[in-house]
């Protein structure tokens, strides 16, 4: 009897837990379906009509009219392999630097100490403040880095004017900007390594190559996959510090998905098209971060 009546306290506990705990959440889980839901299903809506801003009357549906001009649109397929440029080259630069920097400051020591808490400076600094102070390093005339060069003789760069330059700057400007995002991921994975592990290898006669690359790659493989995930993830839908700097040019050689999806909805007001183009690269993003989700989920 009494086993009973505590199953029925228990019972309205549970369901009085339930209903505090939705209470709770609901605002943030409301706040989120109108901040992101309601923007994404408008923008599928959309991406299925010839819809443009400077000409409303025309309004009209067109099936998949859209997503078939992108795959004509040499300017898209020019943006795409920006993109995968742009997204390969600061994604492996960033999980180099990263893993080289987790690696050294893993280490104990008061200077070391101190140069964590330098190191994650870039990271408390916004992408757009940091595409207007690389701009301004990079300039021809004015710049610190060509001041730098002069200093050894050598002649000034066109960095921001030429298009293969622009992109490379792109590029360095990225990976200084979130290097130290991945290392702080990597940094936490190579400091949950025991030290036993080393200790042994090192009774054995190994090498410390080799015990990064048969210890400490193994064990911190979640991590690094993490780290791959969110830098992929940021690198594709990267516009901020790339529009500061070169605003996609000089012509298209800095103009990436994101940015090209921007010039067509707000320059040439082809919210269709740009809709489309926004709902081609989420898809990207969902079918790359589903992959990486799975492989850190097998690993784990």
């Amino acid at each position: 009897m009494k086993e009973a009546k505590d199953r029925r306290v228990h019972g309205r506990t549970v369901r009085r837990d339930d209903v505090s705990f939705s209470a709770l959440v609901a605002p943030a889980f409301i706040l989120l379906f109108v901040l992101t839901l309601i923007p994404i299903l408008f923008s599928l809506i959309i991406s299925f009509f010839n819809f443009k801003l400077t000409q409303l009357s025309s309004l009209s549906f067109c099936g998949l009219d859209n997503f078939v001009r992108a795959v004509g649109d040499k300017n898209f397929r020019s943006a795409v392999w920006t993109t995968i440029v742009q997204v390969v080259c600061t994604v492996t630069g960033q999980m180099v630097l990263g893993m080289a920097a987790a690696l050294l400051l893993s280490r104990e020591g008061r200077l070391v100490r101190v140069l964590r808490s330098l190191y994650i400076i870039p990271m408390m600094i916004t992408p757009i403040v940091t595409g207007m102070m690389f701009r301004m390093m990079f300039n021809a005339d004015m710049g610190i880095f060509n001041y730098l060069l002069s200093l050894v003789g050598v002649d000034p760069v066109n960095w921001l004017g030429n298009g293969r330059n622009a992109l490379i700057t792109v590029i360095v400007t990225d990976i200084w900007l979130s290097t130290p995002f991945v290392t702080m991921i990597l940094m936490a994975g190579v400091q949950s390594i025991s030290a036993d592990f080393y200790d042994a290898a090192a009774i054995d006669g190994v090498s410390s190559i080799q015990q990064f690359f048969y210890i400490t790659l193994p064990l911190i493989k979640p991590m690094i996959l993490l780290a791959l995930l969110f830098r992929t993830m940021d690198a594709i839908r990267r516009y901020d510090s790339i529009m500061a700097m070169t605003a996609g040019g000089p012509g298209t050689a800095t103009q990436t998905l994101n940015i090209y999806s921007y010039y067509q909805g707000f320059s040439y007001f082809n919210i269709g098209y740009s809709s489309a183009l926004s709902l081609i690269m989420l898809v990207v993003i969902f079918v790359i971060s589903m992959a990486l989700l799975k492989r850190i989920r097998e690993d784990s």
